[in-house]
């Protein structure tokens, strides 16, 4: 009885040996040899804007007091193309990427309040380098920055516009830079990356039309927070 308990702790030990030089074996080896690899990306984001209002001594008296932004959470699904440069250096391409976004502006006058919505559906593009770390068995971490550029697809600088019907629009096309931080996972078949990201908009965005709405702000910068999954 005792040689058997023996051999079934022999064999218990054996297979829990085993088990975690399975998990421990190295995913996709040549995979970071390639040239060139895709994928696609899955985001979720949080926009907001910076907001720098005019000086009230240039604004009528009793008219309005303050901007204020309430900012929700938005999805975003695009493509990867990724270009190797080195054992540590890759150019990435994220283009297209469909991102949905809304942010929210809120008027406050003397004796009551203006609700703006601002919706986007933007088209980005982005050209991006990234900096890994040494493998280490399936994990690298990654910092990356670059460029981006965006265009909204639903942009409302064409929509009429009133005092009592206000309107805050965003001129289409927008530039700025973004840079974040990720962790390639490697398993059996794909790479999968869990990133976060933050993206800001050179100089400002907004769209004057002449009415108050737009004419007591200075500079209207959208910025946005990603945090994305991307499977290559």
């Amino acid at each position: 009885m005792q040689f058997i308990h023996r051999s079934k702790t022999v064999i218990f030990v054996s297979i829990i040996c085993c088990s975690i030089k399975l998990v421990a074996q190295p995913n996709l080896e040549q995979y970071d040899l390639k040239r060139f690899h895709f994928g696609f990306t899955l985001a979720a984001n949080n926009a907001s804007m910076r907001i720098d209002s005019k000086s009230t001594s240039y604004l009528p008296p009793d008219s309005l007091m303050n901007v204020s932004q309430t900012s929700f959470p938005g999805i975003g699904l695009g493509a990867i193309s990724n270009l190797r440069l080195g054992d540590y250096w890759d150019l990435r391409l994220m283009f297209p990427v469909i991102s949905f976004v809304e942010r929210d502006l809120t008027y406050q006058f003397p004796h009551s309040k203006k609700l703006v919505k601002i919706e986007s559906a933007y088209c980005d593009a982005s050209l991006l380098i990234k900096y890994k770390s040494a493998r280490r068995k399936n994990t690298r971490a990654y910092v990356i920055a670059g460029l981006r550029g965006s265009y909204d697809l639903s942009s409302s600088v064409g929509r009429t516009r009133s005092i009592e019907a206000p309107v805050v629009s965003l001129i289409p096309l927008t530039y700025g830079y973004e840079g974040g931080f990720g962790l390639d996972i490697y398993f059996e078949y794909f790479k999968l990356s869990p990133e976060i990201k933050i993206c800001n908009t050179f100089g400002s965005a907004l769209y004057h039309d002449g009415y108050i709405y737009t004419e007591s702000i200075e500079r209207l910068a959208p910025q946005l927070i990603q945090f994305s999954l991307h499977f290559e």
